[in-house]
């Protein structure tokens, strides 16, 4: 009988002694600044609760909205609200990758936390501060995070390749492999990343000493975490819909139980103080200007991608006009007066614009090579209207059948077209035309803020100009 007792109270004693470690991930922030209110009201209930709890960003916390993206210092009022809610560390996006390295480096720097990417590479002339890991130490407990950040085939992010130059990249998945020695200097261990939902489910299965992953990037929503190999996967949408919460058990240096959820942020209370600091963010009256009216909804984002690629003809003089589908950041628009803060918002890269004159079969090669995976559907177009078919196997790129002129000519593969398109599809496309092409002097967005200020009101609703037909 006094075995027994004992036992038991040495079994009561080890459950006394587990320590309770809470993990706050968002990812894919996207300059959301008009949701940051509720993010602070969330995070300060859940200190209440837990004082030593850790705030984690798994990237893209900039790029898609113009307070924070078009300033002079690009990502950086960002940087100054998530200062405000006292994040303790963030990983690379792409996005973060937008504004180039100096950029970066402002960015980087402005931060009040770490800044940690295992496969990104800076030179010391460049001054991005970046760490591949961190350890953190929350009553006994070590917690080690360690940040990795997509590559695509090209060998960088999905970001521009101009923007990149000079950081080298290596594979996430290659590079994780080195730092699986983080083990054993850690209590719990997470790997913070931008790579996507099912890349994750990959890292997990070749990494299973890893506790749990916070991601980002496929802006996939995952309920109570998704548990591989051993490895609790968490990712919580995009633009601040919600706030993943982890909750860790340690005794004796050992993750005993884990479990996540995710805490809906849309209902809320705002909280004040991170409230007037949006409002300040967002007081500069550049961003505030009347442009036109939209007449009715445009429903559809190609046709705001024809709207862009108006514009690029106009500003251009060119008899075509392309943008990628992937650089129209909008879905749809309001019946509404549209400022130049909505300007940003369809457009926030600052591209430059590219006049080149090419034949009918170097047009059709490029479209054709615009609808792979970094460019996620095929290009709108201003000048022409096309016809394709494209396999359903996403990489495959589509086969134009039919492209004319706006007038119904159709595009003689032997005859010459001046044509506009942005410095992101120049650096991508993999049928470059034989001429380079000479920058005029206008991004995408300046030149849509031309073309719209002439206009008392615009009406694109329905406007389509290509039919692309998926083939198994």
């Amino acid at each position: 009988m006094k075995k027994t007792c004992f036992v038991s109270l040495l079994a009561l004693l080890g459950t006394a002694l587990a320590e309770q470690v809470t993990i706050l991930g968002i990812n894919d922030m996207h300059a959301n600044i008009d949701s940051v209110p509720q993010l602070s009201t969330c995070v300060k209930q859940e200190r209440m609760n837990d004082p030593g709890l850790l705030l984690l960003a798994a990237g893209d916390n900039r790029t898609g909205n113009p307070y924070v993206d078009n300033g002079n210092r690009p990502g950086v009022p960002m940087i100054t609200l998530m200062n405000h809610l006292e994040f303790d560390l963030s990983t690379f996006g792409n996005h973060e990758f937008d504004s180039g390295p100096a950029a970066l480096r402002d960015y980087v720097n402005a931060a009040d936390f770490d800044f940690v990417c295992a496969n990104v590479f800076t030179t010391d002339t460049q001054g991005i501060n970046v760490k591949p890991y961190k350890i953190f130490e929350r009553n006994g407990v070590r917690i080690g995070v360690l940040g990795l950040v997509q590559v695509g085939e090209t060998g960088i992010p999905d970001a521009h390749p101009d923007k990149c130059a000079g950081i080298q990249f290596a594979s996430p998945f290659d590079t994780a492999a080195c730092y699986k020695h983080l083990r054993a200097h850690c209590d719990v261990l997470i790997l913070l990343t931008h790579l996507g939902f099912e890349d994750d489910i990959k890292l997990a299965q070749m990494f299973p000493e890893a506790d749990a992953i916070v991601g980002g990037h496929s802006h996939t929503r995952v309920e109570k975490g998704h548990v591989e190999n051993g490895v609790l996967i968490t990712q919580a949408e995009n633009k601040l819909k919600y706030l993943t919460k982890l909750t860790f058990d340690v005794q004796d240096g050992k993750v005993i139980s884990k479990k996540s959820e995710l805490l809906p942020l849309a209902d809320l209370p705002a909280d004040k103080a991170a409230a007037d600091l949006v409002e300040k963010t967002k007081s500069l009256p550049f961003f505030k200007r009347q442009l036109t009216t939209v007449k009715r909804k445009i429903t559809r984002r190609e046709s705001l991608g024809c709207m862009m690629a108006d514009a690029l003809c106009v500003r251009a003089i060119t008899d075509i006009a392309i943008v990628n589908i992937g650089g129209v950041r909008l879905d749809d628009f309001p019946a509404d007066p549209l400022t130049v803060a909505d300007v940003y918002r369809m457009d926030p890269f600052g591209n430059a614009i590219i006049r080149n004159t090419m034949s009918g079969k170097e047009l059709i090669a490029m479209l054709e090579s615009l609808t792979g995976s970094d460019h996620h559907g095929a290009p709108c177009v201003s000048g022409m209207t096309y016809k394709a078919i494209k396999p359903a196997a996403e990489l495959k790129p589509m086969r134009i059948t039919e492209a004319k002129l706006a007038d119904g000519t159709p595009i003689d593969p032997a005859a010459r077209y001046t044509v506009a398109y942005n410095s992101y599809i120049a650096s991508t496309t993999s049928a470059p035309p034989e001429t380079p092409g000479v920058a005029i002097d206008s991004d995408g967005a300046e030149c849509l803020i031309r073309f719209l200020e002439k206009q008392k009101e615009v009406d694109y609703e329905g406007v389509s100009r290509i039919e692309v037909q998926i083939q198994d």
